[in-house]
Parts: structure tokens; C-alpha cells; sequence
């Protein structure tokens, strides 16, 4: 077992409200499913266990059909997969898989299969050019559910699916020339290898691998799967170039954001598990590395990152090739998504070993951040990037994780269970369109828009990639022992989110050093069943976007836009031509209850130009004294601004955008504020402006406005209060808006 770098918080001691189950991390001899968790979809085990050996434990029957609402129910249904009685859902997600793989199936050239999301431009999902990276692990993947399924329940169309998953995944690992056999038609980095395999595992646990894959084609795997691409060799995709034989790889010359350490990690502890082996690694800081095996060297390093970049055992997402704090500091879903999947990569890979205290309190830490969030309609993470459905599945990956690693209490066993359901139900019935002329989850149509990591050309990848998240979630709970049983009522469920507090400061970073100078932390209000996250985030790949803004976040009330900037509820700067917004540079963050009121209030020493990763030359030498109170259905801000050296001239311009429909919404008369109808926003208003103006905010010169695309729909109303301009060093110039909105019922 490898020595992993210890702290002084090293050791993880559960709280004394985390009442450990007995026999919980005995879990790793009874539950270590390694993938048969993420396997064979349904109701049970349907693809048989793998035991901690890795060895397969035997294939047991189908369960019986889910005789009413359950997680079980919703992701694979009946014996059939269909929808079970009592279960409001169209289709249920194995549903969903079959509905794919039959598509792929019965296409006459499966690299002509478009899918149609009702906008006028259907997507070639399959051919070469889709842009998405990860395409052909996530289709082996998504594919051998149904395979596994079929051939567990000896279903007679076995053979004619096994002969089209073998057609499509050899086309797929064809070279795109013969001289040259190490490059290929297809592109599959990163995850998509670590996709590849999970399927391989969960196959082999089942006896299957050697019966879907031929021996030239397991050959080109296993040459091809491994993390190389992520570390400074080929980062085409499209070849498995690696470093030559006993020639080690530098773990510090990963060439990608820091989680994909743990993909790298993933795929390397597979790899170990099929037997196949792994380039070494060194680190000339760190001669302890070249004496681990790959998985170990990942799991150090990845250990040793989520500890020095950060206060509160939170990744720090940022490209951090620089020491300077300027290039650190972005903390988002992932920062708190991070550990759980490293837990799941660990119980996958049969690595309990190396489970360590530390690393369970990192996730502790990622619960208590999720628990404050939870509520009975399945909602996930609403503030930064890549968040939609994955915001909702981010919550439920992190709390199966802690199920799994014994940090979840009896009473927050039962919780996490239930709003994963909730999670679940809310893919089925929100997130996945059957209206749509070719049913698909839907991120990019009907009002909704996504960042460009998740362009539309990936939309077949992304059914896949959310699919697997909940059939591998309820495969866990199934083992677990919550296979078809009922959620708990909306009422019960939130007469226990009712007894969370009012409000938790989680810090990602607490100032105090030369490498965390300033303030990193999320705030999160509850008001009633409305949650409300304030995200403080350095973030200076993304701060100039929306969802970075240290804006109150809230579904259905306040939303930001990826990869889209604009003046959304934050006093933005014109100077010079350019815009300038405060969205770091954060000292004296102070949060305090004052007579049922939560007050935030902190200060921003600079404001940044509004464009991605802008120069740091271009700060502007203007200050900002913020204060935001959460009151009981209203919140309020209020800027001070004030320069010792700035004459000017600045304008200031802040936007509230509403989901209200724009023939509904009413400027009142003071011209100061407005109100809305039939939606959760009752009215804005604003002072310390010389003037506002309502507009619609959907469209602009009768197409789309991108600006009001958000990740859970449209934008209709837009209501801007703008200043003349004036010389912001001739004295300071308070700022004020105030959000009234309904209580949830």
C-alpha cells in the first residue's frame, strides 16, 4: 500500500451526528460491485456481483417487477423495463438505452444516424466530425446494458444486438490509414477511454468479454485505453501513442483540467484490473512516485492536489501551470463532484485499500456542501459551468459515494435515497423530451442552452453519459438494500430538510497566505423549500461568465447563462469602451444572522474586464463595498463604489432577467421597478440609478437571443437601470436592488 503525503487534518473523524452503520465499510467485501454497480441495468444484480477478488460471483435472476414508485422503478422499471405501475414517467431510462441501440441498430450505415431535435437541423450523431471526444467509450458503454440485460434474461434477440454492438465498436477502431496502424478514424480520449473500460469490466465480470470482443479487437484496446493522451503525449484522440516501453511519464505534465487526474486514475486501476499494464510515472519533486504503480502514483497526486489547492478539501478547478493565486481558485460543481468520483473509481476498481480517512472526509465535506442544497423536487447545483441534468446527477453520484464509504448516517441514508428518486423522476419528466420528433434528453432547444463543451453535435453522447450516471447510482442502491422500495412523502422529506439551518458558509479557500490571498466560498440560504446558493469563486477561466458572478442563484428565479456575460444583477463598469465587473478579488467576507435576516457583506479590491481569461493588466482600480441580505422572500444588494485614482468618466448598468413572460411583466410608474406575473419573481426594483427600461429579453431582430438560453429555460423579460456617467474618485456612489419572489408550496 503506498504511503500517501500526510496533513495535519490527514485523519477523517466522523462528526458525532454521523452515526456510523454497523458493518458499513464492510462494504467493501460485501458491496465491492466494483462495476457490476455500474452493469447490468435493473431490477437486482442483474449481471451477477464481482467480489472483492474480482472474480465473478455468478449471474442471479431478474428480480421481480417493481410493483410501484421506486428509483429502481423509474431507471429500469418491470421485468420488462417498462414503466411500473403508480410511476408518472413516459418511458424509464433502460427504456430510454433500448430506444437507442435499436436506432443504431436498424440503420442501414450507423454513421448516417441523426437524431432531430425539432429546431430545423438535425445532427449526424455517429459519423466522425461530432466533436465529441469521448463518443466511442460512451456508446460501448451505454450498449452493453442492453447486451448484459439481454443475455442475463437469455432473451432470443441476443445474438442479432451482439452482432450490431460488434459491427458498430470494430467500425469504430478503424485506422484512418493502413500504413499507419496506430492512428484511427475515430477520437476517444479521456473519459471515453475510461468508459471503454467499465464496459470491458462489467463484461468480464459476467463472462462476456471474450464473447462480444474478438481478440484483434481487445488487442487494439488495450493498446489504445490508456491515459497517455492526458499527459503531454498525443492529445489528438485519435491514436495510442504512448512513451516508449520503461520511458516514465511525468505525473505533473498533465496537459488538462485537474479532475482529470481522476479519470486518469480510473483508467489506470481498470486497466490493473483486466491485467493489462500501465505506463510508470515520476515526479522530480516527488521520488515517492516512481516507486508506486500508475493507479497508486494518480491516486497520490490527486490526493495531494484536493489538499494544497484548497483550505476546505475542495478541488480547485482552475489551470494551475501557474503558482500565482492569479490563475487559481475556480470552485464549481466539480470542486465538490471530485472526491465522490474518486470514491466511486476506488470501490470500481477494488482499491478499498487505499480509501484512506483523509479522503472520506474530503467527501464529508462535499456532503454537508450537497446536504444544505437538497429538496423534494431533485434539483442539483445551479451556479457554474456544465450543470443542467449534471447538476442534478452531480448530487447523486456524490451522495451514493458517501452511502458506499459508511459517511452517511441512518437518517441521511434514507434523505440521499430520496432525493436521488426525486433526481431521477426529474430526468424522466424534465430533462428527457419524448415530444421532441427524436426523444432525447434536451439541453440545447425549447429555450435551453448549455455551454460549448456540450454542443448539440454530442447530444447522442450525452443520453448515453447521463443514462449510465443513474443506472450505475441505482445499481448501488439496489445493493444497498433499497432496491424498489417507496420514497418517503414530499411532506416527511421536507419536514426534515426544514430542520437544516438557515444558512452555511462552506469555505473553499479562507485568505490568510501569500497562495489564498483572497476570499473562496459558497453561501447557501434556505427559505423555506427555496434554496438559494451565493458562489464567491475566483474562477479566472470563467469569472467573465454569468454563472461565476457572486450573484444569489435560484431555480426559476435567478439563472445565469453559460458561456454568455452581461450586466445580471452586479453593477457593471463601462469604461474606455469596455466592461468591467467585480467577480474576484473578494476580501473580509463576513456572513452574520441579524433578526431572522442572513447579511453577507464583502469587498472587492479591483474590477476585471468582462472577457474570458482577460489580461490582469486591464484591472480596473475601482472598489466595491457589497452587502446582500436573505430576508423571507426578499433579497437585497447594495454596491458602494468609490476610486482613490479613477476620474473617469464610468457608467454603471445592472439587469434583472426574469422568467416571467414579457406580456405579463409591468414597468411601474417610478420607472424604478417592476413587476411580474405568474412566476416566482413578484417584482425588482432598484435605486441609486438615473433610470431603468423594460425589454424583451428572448429574442433580438426575430431570432434567439443566446443571452436568455439558460441551462432550464428561457429568459423573457429584461429589466436594465443604467447611470450617465460620472467620475467614480470624486466620491463614493451607492447602488440598490431588491428581488421580491413567491414562497415555494
Amino acid at each position: 500500500m503506498p504511503s500517501f503525503p500526510s496533513s495535519p487534518n490527514a485523519r477523517f473523524r466522523p462528526r458525532s451526528r454521523v452515526a456510523r452503520r454497523p458493518g458499513a465499510l464492510a462494504l467493501s467485501a460485501v458491496a465491492l460491485l466494483s462495476l457490476a454497480a455500474c452493469g447490468g441495468g435493473g431490477g437486482g444484480d442483474q449481471g451477477g456481483a464481482v467480489s472483492a477478488s474480482g472474480g465473478s460471483a455468478g449471474v442471479s435472476k431478474p428480480s421481480p417487477a417493481s410493483s410501484g414508485p421506486s428509483l429502481n422503478g423509474v431507471v429500469y422499471g418491470k421485468a420488462d423495463t417498462g414503466v411500473p405501475k403508480g410511476e408518472s414517467i413516459p418511458i424509464t431510462m433502460m427504456g430510454q438505452m433500448r430506444v437507442l441501440f435499436d436506432k443504431i441498430k436498424d440503420a442501414p450505415d450507423f454513421t448516417q444516424v441523426k437524431m432531430d431535435l425539432g429546431d430545423g437541423t438535425p445532427v449526424a450523431v455517429l459519423d466522425t466530425k461530432t466533436g465529441d471526444k469521448f463518443l466511442p467509450g460512451k456508446l460501448a458503454l451505454g450498449l452493453s446494458y442492453i447486451l448484459i440485460d439481454m443475455k442475463t434474461k437469455g432473451d432470443p434477440a441476443y445474438a442479432d444486438y451482439l452482432a450490431a454492438y460488434q459491427r458498430v465498436t470494430r467500425a469504430m477502431i478503424t485506422t484512418t490509414n493502413p500504413a499507419d496502424a496506430t492512428k484511427y478514424l475515430y477520437v476517444n480520449t479521456s473519459w471515453g477511454e475510461y468508459y471503454y473500460l467499465v464496459a470491458l469490466n462489467n463484461l468480464k465480470a459476467r463472462g462476456m468479454m471474450n464473447e462480444v470482443f474478438a481478440d484483434d479487437v481487445l488487442a487494439v484496446l488495450q493498446k489504445r485505453l490508456t491515459f497517455c493522451d492526458m499527459f503531454g503525449a498525443d492529445a489528438s484522440g485519435n491514436s495510442d501513442t504512448c512513451p516508449a516501453a520503461g520511458t516514465p511519464i511525468d505525473v505533473k505534465s498533465l496537459n488538462t483540467a485537474q479532475n482529470y487526474y481522476a479519470v486518469s486514475y480510473g483508467i489506470a486501476g481498470l486497466r490493473q484490473k483486466l491485467g493489462w499494464s500501465n505506463p510508470t510515472f515520476f515526479n522530480a519533486n516527488d521520488a515517492s512516485v516512481a516507486t508506486m504503480g500508475a493507479r497508486d502514483a494518480l491516486l497520490y497526486t490527486l490526493t495531494k492536489h484536493i489538499r494544497d489547492d484548497s483550505s476546505g478539501g475542495f478541488s480547485d478547478e482552475a489551470n494551475n501551470a501557474s503558482t500565482t493565486y492569479y490563475d487559481q481558485a475556480r470552485f464549481d460543481r466539480y470542486s465538490t463532484l471530485l472526491i465522490g468520483e474518486v470514491v466511486e473509481r476506488t470501490l470500481e476498481m477494488d482499491n478499498m485499500a487505499n480509501l484512506t480517512d483523509e479522503l472520506k472526509g474530503y467527501l464529508r465535506k462535499s456532503v454537508d456542501l450537497i446536504l444544505q442544497q437538497l429538496n423534494t423536487q431533485g434539483q442539483g447545483f445551479n451556479y457554474g459551468r456544465s450543470i443542467g441534468p449534471y447538476g442534478d446527477t452531480a448530487f447523486a453520484e456524490v451522495l451514493t459515494a458517501a452511502a458506499n464509504a459508511g459517511v452517511l448516517s441512518k437518517d441521511e441514508m434514507k434523505i440521499a435515497y430520496n432525493f436521488i428518486y426525486r433526481a431521477a423522476r426529474r430526468y424522466a419528466n424534465f430533462w428527457y423530451d419524448p415530444t421532441l420528433p427524436t426523444p432525447s434528453v434536451n439541453m440545447w432547444v425549447k429555450g435551453r442552452g448549455t455551454d460549448g463543451y456540450r454542443g448539440k453535435p454530442r447530444v447522442l453522447g450525452e443520453n448515453f453519459s447521463l443514462l449510465h450516471q443513474f443506472l450505475y447510482v441505482n445499481n448501488w442502491w439496489n445493493k444497498l438494500g433499497y432496491q424498489d422500495q417507496a420514497p418517503m412523502p414530499d411532506a416527511a422529506m421536507q419536514a426534515w430538510l426544514d430542520k437544516l439551518p438557515r444558512y452555511t458558509l462552506t469555505w473553499y479557500n479562507q485568505p490568510g497566505d501569500a497562495a489564498h490571498p483572497y476570499s473562496a466560498a459558497l453561501i447557501t440560504v434556505r427559505d423555506g423549500k427555496r434554496v438559494i446558493n451565493l458562489n464567491m469563486s475566483q474562477a479566472p477561466d470563467y469569472n467573465s461568465f454569468t454563472p461565476y458572478y457572486p450573484v444569489p442563484f435560484s431555480d426559476n428565479l435567478i439563472y445565469g447563462t453559460t458561456d454568455q456575460a452581461y450586466a445580471l444583477l452586479l453593477p457593471q463598469v463601462s469604461y474606455g469602451g469596455k466592461n468591467y465587473i467585480p467577480v474576484t478579488y473578494y476580501k473580509n467576507l463576513s456572513v452574520q444572522k441579524v433578526k431572522g435576516d442572513i447579511v453577507v457583506s464583502f469587498d472587492t479590491t479591483k474590477f476585471r474586464q468582462a472577457a474570458k481569461n482577460a489580461k490582469y493588466t486591464t484591472d480596473l482600480d475601482l472598489q466595491a463595498h457589497t452587502e446582500i441580505t436573505f430576508g423571507h422572500g426578499a433579497i437585497t444588494r447594495t454596491d458602494t463604489l468609490s476610486s482613490a485614482t479613477l476620474a473617469g468618466p464610468v457608467a454603471v448598468e445592472t439587469d434583472y432577467t426574469g422568467f416571467a413572460d414579457y406580456a405579463k411583466t409591468t414597468a411601474q410608474p417610478d420607472g424604478m421597478s417592476v413587476a411580474f406575473a405568474d412566476a416566482d419573481a413578484q417584482g425588482w426594483s432598484a435605486s441609486g440609478f438615473d433610470g431603468c427600461a423594460l425589454s424583451a429579453f428572448d429574442t433580438v431582430g426575430g431570432t434567439t437571443n443566446v443571452l436568455s438560453t439558460t441551462p432550464i429555460g428561457q429568459l423573457h423579460s429584461r429589466f436594465a437601470c443604467t447611470t450617465a456617467p460620472f467620475a467614480p474618485n470624486a466620491g463614493a456612489r451607492t447602488f440598490s436592488w431588491t428581488l421580491r419572489y413567491a414562497h415555494l408550496k
